[in-house]
């Protein structure tokens, strides 16, 4: 326990150290900000991935789950249908 509040103690000082030292200059002589296109870009292309992935994802998950239900009703049928030849002899 003592390791885990020393660590805590040495990571909150050395964020606390960052924070105080930082310095951010607000001088920058180009007054125009441009919006990056290639970053903008890149990170639309990777959200439309993923979407795709995910949804690629859900509607194989779903088929399999529909898939596997259809296949356990069948056999829930033919379980009772042996069970049911089985009463009449």
């Amino acid at each position: 326990m003592h390791d885990l509040q020393r660590n805590y103690f040495v990571i909150t000082f050395l964020f606390i150290v960052d924070t105080l030292f930082i310095h951010v200059r607000g001088d920058d002589p180009s007054t125009v900000q441009e919006p990056e296109l290639k970053y903008a870009l890149i990170g639309i292309g990777i959200g439309v991935f993923l979407s795709i992935c995910f949804l690629a994802i859900k509607i194989y998950m779903i088929k399999r789950h529909m898939l596997d239900n259809e296949q356990s009703e069948d056999s829930i049928r033919g379980f009772t249908r042996s069970i049911d030849a089985e009463n009449r002899t």
